[in-house]
């Protein structure tokens, strides 16, 4: 092999090492990019997961506290006083 044509090899081989390189920094970054998102992603996901979760735990407390004794009894009081009222 003659000097010139081991400068070409070693030029292109450079080259192609540089470009490889390059494309696969490229797509680390947009790896990375896409992992960021997500994460955002996930964590609106999770804080509204939450949020409703709430909603639900004090529907649960409410229908426990309109089906309890304690709110009838003083629905029936409240009642009977706006019928003497109507009377």
């Amino acid at each position: 092999m003659t000097q010139e044509k081991m400068r070409k090899v070693i030029s292109a081989c450079v080259s192609a090492a540089t470009v490889l390189f390059v494309l696969l920094l490229s797509y680390l970054i947009y790896q990375w990019a896409t992992i960021s998102v997500l994460k955002k992603r996930i964590a609106a996901a999770e804080a509204e997961v939450a949020y409703w979760q709430e909603i639900v735990d004090k529907g649960i407390e409410d229908e426990r506290y309109f089906g309890s004794e304690e709110y009838l009894k003083q629905a029936i009081i409240e009642l009977q006083m706006l019928q003497e009222k109507n009377k």
